[in-house]
Protein backbone atom coordinates (compact mmCIF):
# COMPACT_ATOMS: atom_id res chain seq x y z
CA UNK A 1 0.00 0.00 0.00
CA UNK A 2 1.27 3.47 -0.87
CA UNK A 3 1.90 5.76 2.10
CA UNK A 4 2.56 9.48 2.36
CA UNK A 5 2.68 12.07 5.13
CA UNK A 6 0.46 15.13 5.56
CA UNK A 7 0.64 17.86 8.19
CA UNK A 8 -2.39 18.91 10.25
CA UNK A 9 -3.04 22.19 8.46
CA UNK A 10 -2.49 20.62 5.07
CA UNK A 11 -5.04 17.93 5.93
CA UNK A 12 -7.59 20.66 6.64
CA UNK A 13 -6.76 22.19 3.26
CA UNK A 14 -7.16 18.80 1.59
CA UNK A 15 -10.56 18.22 3.20
CA UNK A 16 -11.59 21.72 2.12
CA UNK A 17 -10.69 20.88 -1.46
CA UNK A 18 -12.68 17.67 -1.30
CA UNK A 19 -15.71 19.60 -0.01
CA UNK A 20 -15.78 21.79 -3.12
CA UNK A 21 -16.60 18.75 -5.25
CA UNK A 22 -18.32 16.27 -2.93
CA UNK A 23 -20.28 16.01 0.27
CA UNK A 24 -17.77 15.57 3.08
CA UNK A 25 -18.60 14.54 6.64
CA UNK A 26 -16.10 14.86 9.48
CA UNK A 27 -16.39 14.13 13.22
CA UNK A 28 -16.76 17.22 15.37
CA UNK A 29 -17.09 17.59 19.14
CA UNK A 30 -20.34 18.47 20.90
CA UNK A 31 -20.78 19.43 24.54
CA UNK A 32 -23.30 17.10 26.16
CA UNK A 33 -24.97 17.09 29.57
CA UNK A 34 -22.20 15.32 31.43
CA UNK A 35 -19.71 17.88 30.10
CA UNK A 36 -17.84 15.36 28.02
CA UNK A 37 -17.07 16.07 24.40
CA UNK A 38 -18.42 13.34 22.15
CA UNK A 39 -17.49 13.52 18.46
CA UNK A 40 -20.11 12.89 15.80
CA UNK A 41 -20.41 13.56 12.09
CA UNK A 42 -21.16 16.95 10.57
CA UNK A 43 -21.35 18.07 6.94
CA UNK A 44 -18.46 20.32 5.92
CA UNK A 45 -19.72 23.66 4.64
CA UNK A 46 -17.73 26.59 3.36
CA UNK A 47 -14.92 25.85 5.80
CA UNK A 48 -13.66 22.82 7.69
CA UNK A 49 -15.09 23.02 11.24
CA UNK A 50 -12.65 24.28 13.86
CA UNK A 51 -13.91 21.59 16.23
CA UNK A 52 -13.10 18.69 13.89
CA UNK A 53 -11.87 15.81 16.05
CA UNK A 54 -9.70 13.09 14.51
CA UNK A 55 -8.16 11.89 17.75
CA UNK A 56 -9.57 9.65 20.46
CA UNK A 57 -11.93 6.73 19.90
CA UNK A 58 -14.83 6.17 17.48
CA UNK A 59 -17.50 8.82 16.83
CA UNK A 60 -20.91 8.39 18.44
CA UNK A 61 -22.52 6.93 15.31
CA UNK A 62 -21.33 4.23 12.95
CA UNK A 63 -20.94 5.10 9.26
CA UNK A 64 -23.61 2.59 8.21
CA UNK A 65 -26.21 5.39 8.15
CA UNK A 66 -24.43 6.94 5.16
CA UNK A 67 -24.91 3.73 3.18
CA UNK A 68 -28.09 2.29 4.67
CA UNK A 69 -30.44 5.12 5.54
CA UNK A 70 -32.58 4.78 8.70
CA UNK A 71 -35.60 5.54 6.49
CA UNK A 72 -35.58 5.39 2.70
CA UNK A 73 -38.26 5.44 0.00
CA UNK A 74 -37.69 2.38 -2.17
CA UNK A 75 -40.82 2.45 -4.37
CA UNK A 76 -43.72 4.68 -5.38
CA UNK A 77 -46.95 3.45 -6.92
CA UNK A 78 -48.83 3.70 -9.14
CA UNK A 79 -45.91 4.79 -11.30
CA UNK A 80 -45.08 4.87 -14.99
CA UNK A 81 -41.39 4.48 -14.19
CA UNK A 82 -40.46 0.80 -13.70
CA UNK A 83 -37.09 1.66 -12.18
CA UNK A 84 -36.58 3.11 -8.71
CA UNK A 85 -34.31 6.12 -8.27
CA UNK A 86 -31.17 4.70 -6.66
CA UNK A 87 -28.87 7.67 -7.36
CA UNK A 88 -26.51 8.73 -4.58
CA UNK A 89 -24.32 11.84 -4.38
CA UNK A 90 -20.51 11.47 -4.14
CA UNK A 91 -19.72 11.45 -0.42
CA UNK A 92 -16.56 11.28 1.67
CA UNK A 93 -16.85 10.09 5.28
CA UNK A 94 -13.79 11.00 7.35
CA UNK A 95 -13.44 9.38 10.75
CA UNK A 96 -14.62 5.74 10.78
CA UNK A 97 -12.43 3.61 13.02
CA UNK A 98 -11.23 0.04 12.58
CA UNK A 99 -14.38 -1.33 14.23
CA UNK A 100 -16.54 0.64 11.79
CA UNK A 101 -14.62 -0.45 8.71
CA UNK A 102 -14.94 -4.08 9.80
CA UNK A 103 -18.66 -3.50 10.30
CA UNK A 104 -19.09 -2.61 6.64
CA UNK A 105 -17.94 -6.14 5.72
CA UNK A 106 -21.30 -7.42 6.98
CA UNK A 107 -23.23 -4.92 4.89
CA UNK A 108 -21.18 -5.76 1.80
CA UNK A 109 -21.95 -9.46 2.20
CA UNK A 110 -25.65 -8.90 2.84
CA UNK A 111 -26.47 -6.11 0.36
CA UNK A 112 -23.78 -6.50 -2.31
CA UNK A 113 -23.72 -10.25 -2.20
CA UNK A 114 -22.74 -11.09 -5.78
CA UNK A 115 -19.57 -9.04 -5.35
CA UNK A 116 -18.68 -9.98 -1.77
CA UNK A 117 -20.40 -13.28 -1.01
CA UNK A 118 -21.99 -16.20 -2.82
CA UNK A 119 -25.67 -15.29 -2.99
CA UNK A 120 -27.58 -14.01 -6.02
CA UNK A 121 -29.26 -10.97 -4.50
CA UNK A 122 -28.05 -7.38 -4.50
CA UNK A 123 -29.53 -4.17 -3.16
CA UNK A 124 -29.23 -1.38 -5.77
CA UNK A 125 -29.78 1.36 -3.19
CA UNK A 126 -26.88 0.18 -1.03
CA UNK A 127 -24.60 -0.59 -3.97
CA UNK A 128 -24.97 2.86 -5.52
CA UNK A 129 -24.17 4.55 -2.20
CA UNK A 130 -21.23 2.20 -1.61
CA UNK A 131 -19.77 2.97 -5.02
CA UNK A 132 -20.13 6.71 -4.49
CA UNK A 133 -18.89 6.83 -0.89
CA UNK A 134 -15.23 7.16 0.07
CA UNK A 135 -14.22 5.80 3.48
CA UNK A 136 -11.35 7.79 5.02
CA UNK A 137 -10.72 5.88 8.22
CA UNK A 138 -8.66 6.96 11.23
CA UNK A 139 -6.55 5.09 13.81
CA UNK A 140 -7.85 5.25 17.37
CA UNK A 141 -5.50 7.21 19.60
CA UNK A 142 -7.33 6.33 22.82
CA UNK A 143 -9.48 3.51 24.12
CA UNK A 144 -12.78 4.02 25.90
CA UNK A 145 -13.57 1.83 28.89
CA UNK A 146 -16.22 0.17 26.74
CA UNK A 147 -13.98 -0.65 23.74
CA UNK A 148 -13.22 -4.35 23.21
CA UNK A 149 -12.15 -4.70 19.55
CA UNK A 150 -9.18 -6.90 20.41
CA UNK A 151 -11.53 -9.41 22.08
CA UNK A 152 -13.35 -10.04 18.79
CA UNK A 153 -10.39 -10.35 16.46
CA UNK A 154 -9.93 -6.68 15.63
CA UNK A 155 -7.42 -3.93 16.27
CA UNK A 156 -7.87 -0.25 17.20
CA UNK A 157 -6.85 0.66 13.66
CA UNK A 158 -8.11 -0.45 10.22
CA UNK A 159 -6.18 -3.19 8.48
CA UNK A 160 -8.11 -3.14 5.18
CA UNK A 161 -11.46 -2.11 3.72
CA UNK A 162 -10.73 1.63 3.62
CA UNK A 163 -10.05 3.99 0.72
CA UNK A 164 -7.63 6.13 2.74
CA UNK A 165 -6.52 5.71 6.34
CA UNK A 166 -5.17 8.47 8.57
CA UNK A 167 -2.82 7.50 11.39
CA UNK A 168 -2.35 10.48 13.75
CA UNK A 169 1.23 11.14 14.86
CA UNK A 170 2.75 14.20 16.52
CA UNK A 171 3.62 16.16 13.32
CA UNK A 172 0.46 15.20 11.40
CA UNK A 173 -0.85 12.01 9.80
CA UNK A 174 0.51 8.99 7.97
CA UNK A 175 -1.84 8.48 5.02
CA UNK A 176 -2.27 4.94 3.69
CA UNK A 177 -3.92 4.40 0.31
CA UNK A 178 -6.19 1.36 0.49
CA UNK A 179 -7.91 1.42 -2.90
CA UNK A 180 -7.86 2.93 -6.36
CA UNK A 181 -10.79 5.10 -5.26
CA UNK A 182 -8.72 6.38 -2.39
CA UNK A 183 -5.81 7.18 -4.66
CA UNK A 184 -8.04 9.51 -6.69
CA UNK A 185 -8.57 11.64 -3.57
CA UNK A 186 -4.86 12.48 -3.57
CA UNK A 187 -4.54 13.24 -7.28
CA UNK A 188 -3.62 16.89 -7.86
CA UNK A 189 -2.74 17.46 -4.20
CA UNK A 190 0.98 16.73 -4.26
CA UNK A 191 1.65 20.23 -2.92
CA UNK A 192 0.12 19.13 0.42
CA UNK A 193 1.88 15.78 0.71
CA UNK A 194 5.35 14.73 1.82
CA UNK A 195 7.34 11.54 1.73
CA UNK A 196 6.71 9.40 4.77
CA UNK A 197 9.79 8.93 6.95
CA UNK A 198 10.89 5.91 8.99
CA UNK A 199 10.37 7.84 12.22
CA UNK A 200 6.76 8.51 11.19
CA UNK A 201 6.10 4.80 10.78
CA UNK A 202 7.87 4.00 14.04
CA UNK A 203 5.67 6.49 15.91
CA UNK A 204 2.57 5.02 14.29
CA UNK A 205 3.57 1.54 15.45
CA UNK A 206 4.16 2.77 19.01
CA UNK A 207 0.79 4.51 19.06
CA UNK A 208 -1.05 1.47 17.76
CA UNK A 209 0.59 -0.84 20.27
CA UNK A 210 -0.17 1.56 23.11
CA UNK A 211 -3.88 1.77 22.30
CA UNK A 212 -4.15 -2.02 21.82
CA UNK A 213 -2.58 -2.52 25.24
CA UNK A 214 -5.09 -0.08 26.75
CA UNK A 215 -8.00 -2.00 25.20
CA UNK A 216 -6.65 -5.25 26.63
CA UNK A 217 -6.27 -3.69 30.09
CA UNK A 218 -9.86 -2.45 30.05
CA UNK A 219 -11.09 -5.94 29.27
CA UNK A 220 -8.99 -7.99 31.67
CA UNK A 221 -11.92 -8.48 34.06
CA UNK A 222 -14.09 -9.91 31.28
CA UNK A 223 -11.63 -12.59 30.18
CA UNK A 224 -12.90 -16.09 29.48
CA UNK A 225 -10.98 -19.09 28.22
CA UNK A 226 -11.36 -18.29 24.50
CA UNK A 227 -12.73 -15.67 22.13
CA UNK A 228 -16.47 -15.12 22.46
CA UNK A 229 -17.24 -16.55 19.01
CA UNK A 230 -15.79 -19.93 20.01
CA UNK A 231 -18.65 -20.56 22.42
CA UNK A 232 -22.29 -21.56 22.15
CA UNK A 233 -24.06 -18.63 23.82
CA UNK A 234 -27.47 -20.30 24.12
CA UNK A 235 -27.14 -20.74 27.88
CA UNK A 236 -30.13 -21.24 30.14
CA UNK A 237 -33.14 -18.96 29.95
CA UNK A 238 -32.67 -18.21 33.65
CA UNK A 239 -29.18 -16.86 32.95
CA UNK A 240 -30.47 -14.66 30.14
CA UNK A 241 -33.39 -13.45 32.27
CA UNK A 242 -30.90 -12.28 34.89
CA UNK A 243 -28.87 -10.47 32.22
CA UNK A 244 -32.05 -8.87 30.88
CA UNK A 245 -33.53 -7.70 34.18
CA UNK A 246 -32.59 -4.04 33.54
CA UNK A 247 -33.34 -4.05 29.81
CA UNK A 248 -36.19 -1.73 28.73
CA UNK A 249 -36.23 -2.92 25.09
CA UNK A 250 -35.42 0.58 23.81
CA UNK A 251 -33.38 -0.98 20.95
CA UNK A 252 -30.67 1.67 21.22
CA UNK A 253 -28.10 -1.13 20.98
CA UNK A 254 -29.55 -2.23 17.63
CA UNK A 255 -29.59 1.27 16.24
CA UNK A 256 -26.03 2.18 17.20
CA UNK A 257 -24.54 -1.17 16.16
CA UNK A 258 -22.31 -0.89 13.06
CA UNK A 259 -23.45 -4.30 11.76
CA UNK A 260 -27.23 -4.50 12.30
CA UNK A 261 -28.77 -4.90 8.83
CA UNK A 262 -32.42 -5.72 9.56
CA UNK A 263 -35.21 -3.62 8.05
CA UNK A 264 -38.99 -3.39 7.82
CA UNK A 265 -40.94 -2.41 4.68
CA UNK A 266 -43.89 -0.05 5.26
CA UNK A 267 -46.52 0.99 2.69
CA UNK A 268 -48.32 4.26 3.29
CA UNK A 269 -50.25 6.97 1.43
CA UNK A 270 -48.19 9.63 -0.33
CA UNK A 271 -48.77 12.45 -2.79
CA UNK A 272 -50.34 11.00 -5.93
CA UNK A 273 -50.58 7.46 -4.61
CA UNK A 274 -48.53 5.38 -2.21
CA UNK A 275 -44.93 4.84 -1.27
CA UNK A 276 -42.97 1.99 0.23
CA UNK A 277 -40.26 2.86 2.72
CA UNK A 278 -37.50 0.76 4.18
CA UNK A 279 -36.93 1.46 7.87
CA UNK A 280 -34.37 0.09 10.28
CA UNK A 281 -35.88 -2.70 12.34
CA UNK A 282 -34.69 -4.05 15.66
CA UNK A 283 -34.66 -7.63 16.93
CA UNK A 284 -35.26 -6.41 20.50
CA UNK A 285 -38.73 -5.16 19.48
CA UNK A 286 -41.49 -7.51 20.54
CA UNK A 287 -43.03 -7.43 17.08
CA UNK A 288 -39.84 -8.43 15.27
CA UNK A 289 -40.53 -12.18 15.34
CA UNK A 290 -44.32 -11.91 15.45
CA UNK A 291 -46.09 -13.87 12.70
CA UNK A 292 -49.31 -13.11 10.85
CA UNK A 293 -51.29 -15.49 13.04
CA UNK A 294 -50.16 -13.74 16.20
CA UNK A 295 -47.53 -16.27 17.22
CA UNK A 296 -44.14 -15.13 18.43
CA UNK A 297 -41.09 -17.38 18.66
CA UNK A 298 -39.32 -14.84 20.89
CA UNK A 299 -42.06 -13.31 22.99
CA UNK A 300 -39.86 -13.00 26.10
CA UNK A 301 -37.36 -10.14 26.25
CA UNK A 302 -34.64 -12.52 27.48
CA UNK A 303 -35.15 -14.60 24.34
CA UNK A 304 -34.76 -11.54 22.15
CA UNK A 305 -31.55 -10.36 23.81
CA UNK A 306 -30.16 -13.89 23.60
CA UNK A 307 -31.00 -13.92 19.89
CA UNK A 308 -29.26 -10.57 19.38
CA UNK A 309 -25.95 -11.70 20.87
CA UNK A 310 -26.06 -15.15 19.31
CA UNK A 311 -26.64 -13.46 15.95
CA UNK A 312 -23.43 -11.47 16.38
CA UNK A 313 -21.22 -14.33 17.52
CA UNK A 314 -22.79 -17.52 16.15
CA UNK A 315 -25.34 -17.03 13.40
CA UNK A 316 -23.26 -14.53 11.43
CA UNK A 317 -20.18 -16.69 11.85
CA UNK A 318 -22.01 -19.72 10.47
CA UNK A 319 -23.77 -17.78 7.72
CA UNK A 320 -21.16 -15.25 6.56
CA UNK A 321 -17.92 -16.54 7.97
CA UNK A 322 -17.33 -13.55 10.25
CA UNK A 323 -18.22 -12.37 13.73
CA UNK A 324 -20.42 -9.31 13.39
CA UNK A 325 -19.64 -7.75 16.73
CA UNK A 326 -16.71 -5.40 16.14
CA UNK A 327 -16.13 -4.42 19.77
CA UNK A 328 -16.95 -0.74 19.26
CA UNK A 329 -18.71 -0.60 22.64
CA UNK A 330 -21.54 1.64 21.45
CA UNK A 331 -24.20 -0.77 22.71
CA UNK A 332 -22.71 -0.44 26.18
CA UNK A 333 -22.45 3.35 25.94
CA UNK A 334 -26.11 3.87 25.00
CA UNK A 335 -27.77 1.21 27.17
CA UNK A 336 -30.35 2.76 29.51
CA UNK A 337 -30.21 -0.36 31.68
CA UNK A 338 -26.40 -0.24 31.96
CA UNK A 339 -26.07 -3.72 30.46
CA UNK A 340 -22.52 -4.54 29.46
CA UNK A 341 -22.35 -7.04 26.60
CA UNK A 342 -19.02 -8.36 27.86
CA UNK A 343 -20.38 -9.06 31.32
CA UNK A 344 -23.57 -10.54 29.86
CA UNK A 345 -21.58 -13.02 27.79
CA UNK A 346 -19.34 -13.91 30.70
CA UNK A 347 -22.37 -14.42 32.93
CA UNK A 348 -24.09 -16.72 30.45
CA UNK A 349 -20.90 -18.73 30.00
CA UNK A 350 -20.17 -19.04 33.70
CA UNK A 351 -23.65 -18.34 35.14
CA UNK A 352 -22.09 -16.99 38.31
CA UNK A 353 -20.56 -13.66 37.31
CA UNK A 354 -21.83 -10.36 38.67
CA UNK A 355 -24.41 -8.65 36.42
Amino acid sequence: MREVFIGRENLRKLIGRWAKERRVYVPVTFDIMNHEETPDYELVGDAVPENMQLHGAAPAHAPKSFLFYPREVVAKYPSSDPEADVSAPPTIVVGPRGCDVRGLQKFDKVYWSTENFTEEYDDPFYIEKRKNTFIVSVDCTAAKETCFCTRVGGEPYPEDGFDLNLAPIEPGFVVTVGSEKGDTLLVGNDDLLMEVRPEHLEERTRNRNSVAEAVNRHNAEFEVDAAYDKYDLEGTLDAWMEVTQNCVACSACNRTCPTCTCFLLVDQPATGGYERTRNWDTCLSIGFARTGGGGNSRAALAERLRNRLRCKFEYSRDRYGLVTCTGCGRCIDVCMGKIDMREAIKHVLTENAKV
